[in-house]
């Protein structure tokens, strides 16, 4: 899976850069033309695909003869998949390559348009079976929000929603048992964040009865679905492995 970082803009650095012909000013029938052996990824070699928007890449160039030039030999890609060349020197938002499934988004929603949001975009609402998943899905949170926390503990940027609940009895009560969200059976035996927890607490909008993952240590708590969090998804079939 591919893990962007946060971003509020259209655009995100790929790890593709032009490594030959990438020192000059290119003619006007020389841009717009691709020539994969000039590209390459850090660790996948020379490029053999592309994306590029119409008459890109143009490898324009920016400073002076005083100051030294810079020209336009990395990738940037927006939301539609379409790529482009600009400057290393952009500040911009970039996209990690991670052997695991989670995908962790920054948009604060509450729990349930998290479910729905997932199933919208092609996955579904994270879900965790075991430790090693617990410290993936954080390992994925830090890739997407960054390791700062923001003010008190229970900020909403400090926690993350995932796929776990509490079945509710016949009155609309919690009955203390935690299922995946589609009311599969949760194997596994979470660290709660505090000795009390989970602690159900119940007011006018509810009670708790959804779970946030802590960015801080993975631990998990009990909470109110209407509190609007950063999300995170999970892939149908993992791509490769999680080391």
């Amino acid at each position: 899976a591919v893990v962007s970082t946060q971003s509020t803009g259209n655009w995100v650095f790929i790890g593709l850069t032009k490594r030959i012909d990438n020192n000059r000013k290119l003619a006007k029938k020389e841009k717009g033309v691709w020539n994969p052996e000039h590209w390459f990824y850090e660790t996948r070699g020379m490029a053999r695909y592309e994306n590029f928007r119409r008459y890109m890449p143009d490898q324009q160039q920016k400073g002076s003869k005083r100051k030294g030039y810079e020209y336009q030999v990395v990738v940037q890609v927006n939301k539609k998949g379409y790529w482009d060349d600009t400057f290393a020197s952009k500040p911009l938002p970039f996209a990690c390559q991670y052997c695991g499934k989670y995908i962790v988004l920054s948009k604060h929603v509450s729990w349930n348009k998290a479910q729905k949001h997932c199933e919208d975009v092609g996955l579904t609402f994270a879900t965790v079976e075991n430790e090693q998943e617990n410290k993936e899905l954080l390992f994925a949170a830090e890739i997407a929000l960054g390791d700062t926390l923001y003010g008190r503990r229970f900020n909403n940027s400090n926690w993350v929603w995932i796929g776990e609940k509490e079945q509710m009895d016949e009155n609309g009560e919690g009955n203390g048992i935690w299922t995946h969200w589609n009311d599969a059976p949760l194997p596994y035996k979470p660290k709660w964040d505090f000795k009390r927890q989970p602690d159900n607490w119940i007011r006018k909008r509810g009670e708790q009865s959804v779970v946030a993952l802590s960015r801080k240590n993975g631990k998990w708590d009990d909470s109110f679905p209407f509190k609007k969090r950063p999300f995170a998804c999970m892939c149908k079939e993992r791509a490769c492995r999680f080391a």
